[in-house]
């Protein structure tokens, strides 16, 4: 959420010509956020005023310009502009906070592989630069980043390490900000005074947009803590001051949060009035947790109202909005995960180069003494063949080892989802080609958000790796078993039909029941309700197995969980009917309610 927040930098460096001009560039760097028009008209002068203007003063006013494009909404403008000036600016300092920008908006644009790789850069050109206030630009640039792509350790060590090193009024602010925001989704209970001590700071510089971050924040924290009202309040009271920054997701993210918790105090009204306005901005919160909720709400309401027809539709946009908000999280971890990946293999591949070089200096002053012996010069080869043979090797297994961390879950050491899927198209194609059956598994454990509530997020971590060991027993060397994320997994069996595949299942699920929970500190038990069917009833198209499999999964968790139910097209049918004649969505739980919950990530970071 807060990457919104880096348009707001000091991005001031001290120029070494023209007084009339720096004087210029001075007062465009007070008024940038509080004045967004006359901000352009001295952009404008200063336009007129470049011949006369040093080069290092021409690369500030094109930094300006680029920023503006930004807030503008040319995030492609932008990028190549920033490009041009990490590349060929000439101060080093206007090069750094180009490439802290650039990270930026390649995060505004979800190009989270291209905006990590310069984010890295960023971090690793820091410690050359002297300027202290540019250098805590780039660091918590990187901070904002990192928590945007689910790293939020990373995060609160940049700003710890920002704050540490005496920031100025504004880094601070959002350095404090971006501590609040990973304390957030890290969990835990934290003191009212580092929430409220990051708004006070932020309402100290006059900033409204990073002051409307912080009562996000804040709100939040009220809300989690029960204190509903108390959120609600302040987040109505300074609504109009959020909604005159203009910024599109500021204000979807504070719109979307009030309907939640407007509806949660029973007033169905203003919960519609605020999910419709949040909604009406969609534009800045595609694939965003505040979007889901703004649907999640309306649906509520509408099924509370009694109008089936209405609810279906909401129900398809939640639905569709939810997707796409966990399709957006999952392609931020795995850009994470690819450029880790990217650089461990680029720091080996330099070793080996300075291995390789360190050879080749050898065998150069080795020509240069002429008296060198034959002996000596073998030894040499020897050890050049050597040196390139072993490096290749441990390339190889480097290699080989970046494969299998771009198909495996971390945790569970199963096929993650990427992985799952190409594995199981391919078997599902050569099955159609042979007519032989297959059949597919999904399985959900039932209350792991109560394991993870009472017992701390290592016992849930225990227990998902204990029911992949077990369901692991189960498949054969042809079979699929992945995670496919939190705690739903998925088995395709390939030639199987739907009777061997019930049956894999049910036993599964007495393995996962019998699980002893004591070797985790602590008492609990683990049950897993599934879903089963085969291409004989949906076909050899994976998508369709899946929805299926999720169908008659849910079906599962609504009858009582820790069960095993086979997909009933059917019985799917009659449901279908039930929900256009008001009798209740089918993927709905008893009282009208769905079964999967969005869980409460915390605000939706933004991303201009």
């Amino acid at each position: 959420m807060l990457a919104g927040a880096i348009l707001a930098w000091s991005f001031w460096a001290p120029a070494s010509a023209s007084v009339a001009f720096d004087s210029k560039l001075r007062e465009a760097d007070a008024i940038r956020t509080s004045d967004p028009a006359k901000f352009q008209q001295i952009l404008t002068d200063l336009d007129g005023l470049a011949d006369s203007a040093t080069k290092q003063q021409r690369d500030e006013l094109e930094f300006m310009h680029a920023y503006q494009m930004v807030r503008m909404g040319d995030m492609r403008g932008a990028i190549g502009k920033f490009k041009e000036l990490h590349a060929g600016a000439a101060s080093d300092d206007i090069r750094y906070r180009s490439g802290a920008m650039l990270a930026n908006a390649y995060a505004i644009t979800r190009e989270f592989r291209e905006g990590l790789m310069a984010a890295e850069e960023t971090i690793a050109s820091s410690a050359g630069i002297k300027d202290r206030d540019t250098r805590h630009h780039g660091l918590v640039a990187s901070g904002i980043l990192y928590n945007q792509v689910g790293e939020y350790e990373l995060g609160r060590r940049y700003a710890r390490q920002v704050l540490d090193d005496g920031a100025n009024d504004r880094n601070r602010c959002i350095a404090r900000n971006l501590l609040v925001e990973s304390s957030l989704h890290l969990g835990g209970p934290f003191p009212d005074e580092e929430a409220v001590g990051a708004l006070r700071q932020c309402e100290q510089i006059g900033d409204e947009t990073l002051a409307g971050f912080s009562r996000i924040y804040l709100a939040r924290k009220w809300r989690n803590e029960g204190r509903t009202q108390e959120a609600a309040r302040l987040l109505e009271d300074h609504l109009g001051e959020i909604e005159s920054t203009g910024y599109q997701r500021l204000i979807g993210e504070v719109h979307s949060l009030l309907a939640e918790m407007k509806l949660m105090l029973g007033d169905t009204s203003a919960a519609r009035k605020h999910a419709e306005a949040a909604i009406a901005l969609n534009g800045g919160l595609v694939d965003s947790l505040p979007l889901v909720v703004a649907y999640k709400t309306l649906f509520d309401i509408t099924e509370q109202e009694g109008d089936p027809a209405a609810a279906l539709d909401l129900y398809k946009k939640y639905a569709s909005a939810e997707r796409g908000y966990r399709e957006d999280v999952a392609a931020r971890e795995m850009a994470y995960q690819i450029v880790r990946a990217q650089s461990f293999q680029q720091g080996k591949e330099i070793e080996l180069l300075n291995k390789k070089n360190e050879v080749l200096q050898l065998q150069h002053r080795v020509s240069e003494q002429k008296a060198q012996s034959s002996r000596l010069l073998i030894l040499l080869l020897v050890v050049l063949v050597g040196s390139v043979g072993y490096w290749a090797f441990k390339t190889k297994r480097v290699q080989v080892s970046l494969r299998r961390m771009a198909e495996t879950d971390a945790l569970t050491g199963l096929c993650n989802r990427h992985h799952f899927t190409q594995q199981s198209l391919q078997t599902l194609g050569q099955a159609a080609r042979a007519g032989e059956d297959v059949a597919l598994v999904m399985f959900d454990l039932d209350h792991f958000k109560s394991i993870n509530d009472r017992f701390g997020h290592d016992t849930g971590d225990w227990a998902l790796k204990k029911v992949a060991e077990h369901c692991r027993t189960f498949c054969r060397r042809v079979d699929h078993l992945g995670r496919l994320g939190g705690e739903e997994f998925a088995i395709l069996l390939s030639g199987c039909d739907l009777r061997g595949a019930k049956r894999v299942a049910e036993d599964c699920r007495v393995r996962i029941a019998s699980i002893d929970a004591q070797p985790s500190g602590h008492r609990f038990l683990v049950t897993a309700s599934f879903g089963v069917t085969s291409s004989s009833l949906s076909g050899y198209d994976l998508a369709k197995l899946l929805s299926h499999a999720d169908k008659a999964l849910y079906r599962s968790k609504r009858e009582g969980r820790n069960r095993v139910t086979v997909f009933d097209r059917d019985a799917q049918a009659w449901k279908q009917l039930q929900v256009v004649a008001g009798g209740g969505d089918p993927g709905m739980a008893p009282g009208g309610q769905p079964e999967k919950v969005v869980p409460d990530a915390g605000p939706e970071r933004l991303t201009s």
